[in-house]
């Protein structure tokens, strides 16, 4: 009774094991739902967080993303629009569902299908949350980012004192007079605190676009004013000449100068995280939905646009969109630096090893034109001197032979092979023969006598010659020439 036991638990053990492994290798469908369309600056960005989330807890997934369009459609439309998401969804047997923006979330809850009800919801982005929402829909988890306005008032004035009049710029959208009417609770505190100022609110849907671009979009007029965006709204992408504070990220590099929010994709990316410990299998009443606190961002080239320093809001938030020329201008300048002295360098390398290598060329050549020169010498030398009758040697100035003629060649008994080999030539004087006189070697006398005095020098009679090879004897008269440059002065005479 045991051993089956024991049999039925390993299986049981090993059926466990086996669906682990197989749910930890599962690819999951997901269906990411963005509020706006592909043409937002941050869309692709928005991904990447949630893709990077999923990646990040170890859960493969194939991430399908849908866009309402919520700027370009009526409520209606967008109805239509999200059941069709929903279909979609439904034939690709989505597991989960990921929003972005309030549109995404309250469109798919008041669209008509079931889809969201029985499937796990995570949201993201939401600015003004409904909690009730929240309390029917156990499903629901996520992360909020609530809009203090309160705080991108503050910082308006703080940037840019001179200006009195404040434009609360919406449109005529649900979500929209949901932030205006955000904008009237903090505006009672703050004028209490700042009197001086006055506060226009302007509906791009509401009233003449002439008269909102002849208000914020010319010097003449746009110098006093300040703009709080509640919403993001296509007409802030206009190249507006009062500065643009709004409450949501998407609105970066789309001329606004300020939001308050969570840095680009820092939702997602938790949504995602969180989107993965519920598909391994984490239960929802463990999260519920949380606010992730923003912070002040700060579009750089909007800063430039309107002379705000760069160090006087920094210490109050970050700053996006740098260049990278100027976000690593130091380590640029270093590069820079660098890159020219080692050019300089290289430069001048290159100019000493040209001119090194163009004088050993010129020297080489030169060596080439002076050989080329002996040896035509060395030929007229050989052709003169072979013609004399009589035995000659000539050596150089350190007593080394450099030249002996046929005839002294016979007399000597050399072989032809080594008189043209010219094997002797740089001998020492005395290596071919010797010159005695009364049982003495007069030779080497005979040379430096010459050389001292620079005359010739007669061989002394009865003085005779022994050959070094074979050892014959033979009388020898004649005398020791010297072969001298001829002096002359600065005038071309010669000199005694």
């Amino acid at each position: 009774m045991r051993k089956h036991l024991f049999l039925i638990c390993s299986l049981a053990f090993l059926y466990l094991t086996q669906g682990t492994l197989s749910a930890g290798e599962k690819t999951y469908n997901i269906l990411f739902i963005q509020s706006y369309t592909n043409n937002t600056p941050w869309h692709n960005e928005l991904i990447a967080g949630l893709q990077e989330g999923l990646k990040q807890e170890g859960v493969k997934a194939d991430v399908v993303t849908e866009y309402l369009n919520a700027d370009f459609w009526a409520f209606a439309s967008e109805r239509v629009i999200m059941r069709r998401i929903c279909e979609r969804a439904r034939l690709r047997k989505t597991d989960l569902i990921v929003t972005s923006g309030d549109e995404a979330f309250f469109t798919l809850t008041h669209c008509g299908d079931s889809l969201p009800y029985r499937l796990p919801v995570v949201v993201s982005g939401i600015k003004y949350p409904d909690e009730k929402v929240f309390e029917k829909m156990p499903n629901v988890s996520g992360f909020t980012s609530k809009t203090d306005f309160t705080i991108l008032l503050e910082e308006a004035i703080r940037i840019f004192p001179g200006r009195k009049e404040i434009v609360c710029l919406s449109d005529s959208s649900f979500l929209s007079l949901k932030g205006v009417r955000a904008v009237e609770e903090a505006w009672i505190p703050f004028k209490e605190k700042h009197p001086e100022y006055s506060l226009r609110k302007l509906n791009v849907q509401a009233k003449s676009i002439n008269s909102i671009i002849t208000s914020i979009c010319y010097d003449y007029n746009a110098y006093k004013y300040i703009v709080i965006a509640p919403k993001w709204i296509p007409f802030l992408s206009l190249k507006l000449k009062a500065p643009t504070f709004a409450n949501q990220n998407l609105a970066m590099t789309n001329g606004v100068l300020c939001v308050y929010d969570v840095e680009p994709a820092a939702d997602t990316y938790a949504a995602g995280r969180q989107a993965a410990s519920i598909l391994k299998g984490d239960s929802l009443a463990s999260y519920g939905v949380r606010n992730l606190d923003g912070k002040l961002l700060f579009d750089y080239k909007q800063l430039g646009f309107f002379h705000v320093d760069v160090e006087s809001v920094e210490e109050q938030g970050s700053i996006l969109n740098i260049p990278l020329m100027d976000r690593y201008k130091v380590w640029f300048i270093l590069f820079y630096s660098v890159t020219v002295g080692a050019l300089v360098v290289l430069v001048v390398w290159l100019y000493r090893s040209n001119r090194h290598e163009l004088r050993k060329r010129i020297q080489a050549q030169t060596r080439l034109m002076i050989q080329q020169r002996l040896v035509e010498q060395r030929d007229e030398f050989d052709k003169m001197f072979c013609s004399i009758r009589d035995g000659l040697i000539t050596y150089d100035t350190e007593m080394r032979i450099h030249f002996v003629n046929r005839a002294l060649a016979e007399m000597l008994g050399v072989s032809s092979d080594t008189y043209m080999a010219r094997s002797y030539e740089g001998q020492v004087a005395g290596s071919i023969f010797h010159i005695y006189m009364n049982g003495e070697n007069i030779l080497p006398t005979l040379l430096e006598q010459v050389v001292r005095d620079k005359k010739p020098v007669v061989i002394p009679e009865k003085a005779f010659m022994q050959e070094n090879v074979k050892g014959t004897y033979f009388p020898v008269s004649g005398e020791v020439v010297p072969i001298c440059k001829r002096q002359t002065d600065g005038y071309g005479n010669r000199l005694p």
